[in-house]
């Protein structure tokens, strides 16, 4: 049992005992609620809110059983109605100080609770609000904050995400999470140095933080840094063994530096830890392909394309493989269904453009 929870049913023993000298409860008031009382020390919370729910309905001050009320709907992980009753029970006092004292840092776990399932729920705008109380009560809480700033990132409210972030730090310096965030919002924005900024800074508080390692090689390749990148990706996937993106990003960076030999492995290893990983397998057999695997480009390409629909790029790599086989045909088709796609169409008009190039007599 809850060690808080466990003082709680304590306290709320000696209010039972004392509140029959209390002369503002009514007795039926009492005595509902040390019926409540009795039901909450049995664990059976929902019987006991309904008990003391009948006592502050007699009597809406009666601080101890909104207090006791609130113990109760905590515990059935109805958040909303355990910091109301709370709130309440702080407005009209309690019999007893250290019963006030305790409600405001429950009233910031509550709320902080409440805005965990709002967010789970995908309710951001009443997270964002129940995170806000919960600063409201618990000021300082670097993970409210940070909390908050994801919610507005899934709204699309960047701005917003960024001063919650930047709240963040401002409340916990050593908190590693908004470092990375405010680094993805300035290399969304085309910021790369202060990207990089902002993920060396949550390296330097934990040299082993995979999503840091991730930003900064996403910085990398963006500055046409590749061999910093693959290092940078190969301390990731060392943090992080199931990290299947890191090997696909090493693979993409070595084919990119006409290293096709060495990214066969890792994208080896992508396309096992997610065999459905479509981007892994055009990785792939752009590797293959280009160490003159062409039937291995051919059984990887066709894994890729049949994993996503219209993936022209691994249309493309296998209409290149099936050209280098001779299979005419099937190069044709593909060369076709990837030139609707602005980024190949040059490309495949040449290729279509070479099959169809008469052979040179003699040649």
């Amino acid at each position: 049992m809850n060690s808080n929870f466990v003082r709680s049913l304590a306290t709320l023993a000696l209010l039972a005992c004392l509140q029959a000298a209390d002369a503002a409860p009514s007795s039926e008031a009492v005595a509902l609620y040390r019926s409540g009382y009795e039901l909450l020390r049995a664990r059976d919370f929902r019987n006991a809110a309904i008990e003391l729910e009948q006592a502050v309905q007699l009597d809406s001050a009666y601080g101890d059983a909104l207090y006791a009320l609130g113990t109760a709907h905590a515990s059935l992980q109805d958040f909303n109605k355990s910091a109301l009753a709370l709130e309440a029970a702080l407005r009209h006092g309690t019999s007893r100080p250290e019963l006030a004292e305790r409600i405001p840092r429950l009233l910031g776990d509550l709320h902080f609770k409440a805005a965990l399932k709002s967010r789970k729920q995908r309710r951001y705008g009443e997270a964002i609000d129940h995170f806000g109380q919960s600063l409201t009560y618990r000021p300082g809480n670097a993970q409210a904050h940070f909390s908050i700033g994801t919610c507005h990132l899934q709204l699309r409210q960047r701005e917003e995400a960024r001063g919650a972030f930047l709240a963040a730090i401002e409340a916990d310096a050593g908190y590693k999470w908004p470092y990375v965030s405010l680094g993805n919002i300035h290399r969304r924005a085309g910021k790369l140095r202060q990207a990089r900024s902002m993920y060396e800074k949550a390296i330097s508080l934990d040299g082993e933080f995979a999503d840091a390692f991730e930003g900064l090689a996403h910085v990398q390749i963006a500055s046409d840094d590749l061999e910093g990148a693959v290092v940078t990706l190969r301390k990731a996937v060392d943090i992080n063994g199931d990290y299947t993106e890191g090997f696909v990003l090493i693979g993409t960076a070595l084919n990119q530096l006409g290293r096709h030999g060495e990214a066969i492995e890792p994208l080896q290893q992508a396309t096992q830890l997610e065999a459905k990983n479509a981007d892994a397998h055009y990785r792939l057999a752009e590797a293959h392909l280009g160490t003159g695997s062409y039937r291995d480009a051919v059984q990887t390409g066709k894994r890729a394309v049949s994993l996503r629909r219209d993936f022209h790029a691994a249309q493309v790599i296998l209409a290149d493989a099936h050209f280098k086989l001779g299979d005419l045909d099937k190069a044709r088709r593909l060369y076709t269904a990837a030139v609707s796609d602005s980024r190949f169409k040059d490309y495949c008009q040449h290729q279509l453009a070479e099959m169809d190039r008469p052979p040179v007599e003699g040649g």
